[in-house]
């Protein structure tokens, strides 16, 4: 064991948020975190790293142990990205000025050449085993495959948002910690910056936990899950998909169980009404005091909790009738972006019914093709044509913002029409009971992209196109999407860096990579 909390209690606003939650990490631990949105799993990092109090409960550390915790916060800085890096290594640091100023010494005609020899190597065998040698190397490969490869020498403050977060998991990373605390690490992140971390935490003797959203980031990268869940924590061997596993086993034996012990309250309260009926009807102390037996049995069952219910209304999504057995073709395309070529003589045809993934790395040209098949740029060369009877509906990765003081029911009134009807409607794509009348301004981010799939598809759209539409949403969302997208009888394009939702979804693949486009029919999982 290096970390230990036990039963911590934590409130919120006077709102229980942990209740007598007990964690245990040990030595060599791969650990994702996982929970609703809401449910603790930051605070629960913070208050393992002594970061944050709690107020019940205790927290014991091993001593000595050093913990790197990541935290999405951008830092403002006028270093470089190089020297951002080595100013958190003040040890090596030190022992290099010690060393150069040694050397300077040795230069010396007049020094004591074997003591100062003797100091020096005394020195350099210190600064062998912090690292120092190898710490140039590392921060190089590290930036390389975080994809901030040619940012080395480019001031702090003046990467993008996105970069400056990456650069702070490339400061965690290289820090000798003993446990790492990864919140997102994936944000920001293509494909490639992906599988380079997903590969060095394989490769890593550190201890870690990860909280993400990305389940086939989980499923290569733990072997063991914890949920936080009503409070408590729940541990699943395993990775995420073993997880699903036997959390549905789980729920389906506390269900079994809950509905074995309604049985036995209600024969018990059956019971009890018998005896003292016929204690009324007999005049008879001994079915009163049987009664009363039962009564203290049954107040010492402890009650099961009924599972949660999984809602689960697939949404009935109609698209236009007909439709070109060929929904778009592409004829000998070549695409710019800016002087830059981004791919050429590519020719392709997506079929009706068909689910494509649009993969490549960030600056491919994922965006600019579907553009150029939105009709809002113009191919640099080649052809690029719709059917005459697809009708395109198009979600890009940041929707535009909905300003409305209006509830959610009168919002979706106005394109479903009578009220009954919008309900139903609503509960199909998540909003049930009360959330029906949420101002639409107040939606979260997966209520607002859940609402934008709903007024689009009502269009009866016939290929649909989204672009990153599971950014930042909490796994609970995403499963909820891929719900809508399982049932929906179109044609879908999908960008996004979410493999297991890409997985799940898709039939075949469109891929950017090297200057080309090439169709695959069949999906590369």
């Amino acid at each position: 064991m290096i970390i230990q909390g036990n039963k911590l209690n934590k409130n919120f606003g006077g709102d229980p948020l942990f209740n007598e939650l007990s964690i245990t990490i040990n030595q060599g631990a791969k650990i994702g975190l996982v929970g609703a949105n809401g449910s603790g799993k930051s605070t629960l990092l913070k208050i393992l790293a002594g970061e944050e109090g709690v107020d019940g409960g205790t927290v014991s550390r091993q001593k000595g142990i050093r913990i790197s915790q990541l935290v999405q916060i951008q830092m403002d800085s006028v270093l470089t990205v190089e020297a951002y890096l080595l100013k958190n290594f003040t040890e090596i640091d030190n022992v290099a000025q010690r060393m150069r100023h040694f050397e300077t010494e040795l230069a010396n005609p007049q020094a004591d050449f074997d003591s100062l020899l003797e100091k020096y190597g005394r020195l350099q065998q210190t600064y062998e085993e912090l690292g120092g040698y190898t710490l140039g190397d590392r921060i190089t490969t590290t930036l390389k495959g975080l994809g901030l490869g040619d940012k080395a020498d480019v001031c702090v403050n003046q990467l993008s948002g996105g970069q400056r977060l990456r650069l702070e998991l490339a400061k965690v990373l290289l820090t000798e910690a003993d446990c790492l605390f990864l919140d997102e690490p994936t944000n920001h992140l293509d494909l490639a910056g992906i599988e380079w971390l997903e590969n060095y935490l394989k490769n890593t003797k550190q201890s870690y936990v990860l909280i993400s959203h990305d389940r086939e980031f989980l499923n290569r990268t733990v072997n063991q899950i914890f949920e936080i869940e009503e409070g408590k924590l729940i541990d699943y061997p395993g990775n995420y998909e073993r997880f699903i596993e036997l959390k549905k086993a789980r729920i389906a034996e506390i269900q079994k169980n809950f509905e074995l012990q309604q049985k036995e309250i209600l024969r018990l309260k059956k019971q009890i009404r018998q005896f003292r009926q016929w204690g009324h009807e007999g005049d008879n102390e001994d079915f009163f005091r049987k009664a009363k037996e039962l009564e203290r049995r049954l107040a010492k069952i402890e009650i099961i909790k009924a599972p949660t219910e999984h809602k689960n209304k697939l949404a009935d999504v109609k698209t236009t009738k007909k439709v070109s057995k060929e929904i778009l073709t592409v004829k000998d395309l070549a695409l710019f972006g800016g002087e830059e070529l981004l791919f050429s003589d590519a020719n392709f045809t997506i079929f009706r019914g068909e689910r494509v993934a649009l993969k490549g790395a960030n600056g491919s040209g994922k965006s600019t093709l579907i553009k150029a098949i939105l009709n809002e740029l113009a191919a640099d060369e080649g052809s690029v044509k719709l059917a005459a009877s697809v009708k395109v509906g198009y979600l890009p990765q940041i929707l535009p913002t909905k300003d409305s003081s209006e509830t959610l029911l009168s919002y979706t009134q106005e394109f479903i029409g009578e009220e009954e009807k919008t309900r139903r409607k609503l509960a199909q794509f998540g909003f049930y009971a009360t959330d029906v009348f949420k101002r639409v301004k107040n939606l979260s981010g997966g209520e607002q992209l859940r609402l934008a799939l709903l007024e689009i598809l009502q269009k009866e759209i016939n290929f649909l196109i989204m672009d990153e539409p599971t950014n930042h949403l909490d796994i609970a969302t995403r499963e909820e999407i891929e719900e809508i997208l399982l049932n929906y009888p179109g044609t879908l394009l999908l960008v996004s860096h979410d493999r297991f939702f890409l997985k799940k979804i898709c039939r075949q693949e469109l891929r950017i990579a090297d200057g080309t486009l090439t169709k695959f029919e069949n999906y590369a999982t």
